[in-house]
């Protein structure tokens, strides 16, 4: 991913993350994390990094509405989002698969080794240091 995409995707999660819980650094700690499981796993890095930045930006509508999923809502919103940037349709839905199933659930679970990362980071994030305090 050039600076460019990057800075692009950055700039529409930094519009979404005013949570104290869930803020930019969540954002952050989380791409760093998946970053690091992710090292040597055959994955897809556009992917990955598209999909740990956004994997939040729906945090705003499940406080607003309690029923609203944040991962469900969320994903549509990335694909949405991606879509409008001119990204490949099969990208832009890697990336809604990836936070669709991000969060703690029973059901649909993460299928790609993009989203099972994007899974462990997150919850590497809410279950460490930070997460408990």
């Amino acid at each position: 991913m050039d600076r460019q995409t990057y800075e692009s995707i950055e700039r529409y999660m930094l519009i979404w993350m005013r949570d104290s819980a869930h803020d930019r650094e969540h954002v952050y700690r989380v791409l760093y994390n998946a970053l690091d499981i992710a090292r040597d796993e055959p994955v897809d890095w556009d992917v990955l990094i598209a999909a740990a930045l956004l994997h939040d930006i729906s945090r705003p509508e499940q406080l607003a509405d309690p029923r609203v999923d944040h991962a469900l809502h969320g994903a549509d919103k990335a694909h949405r989002f991606l879509r409008a940037q001119g990204f490949p349709a099969e990208f832009c839905e890697h990336v809604r698969q990836c936070i669709r199933t991000h969060r703690f659930r029973k059901t649909d679970q993460p299928g790609s080794m993009e989203a099972k990362v994007l899974f462990d980071a997150d919850k590497l994030d809410v279950a460490g240091a930070i997460g408990v305090a």
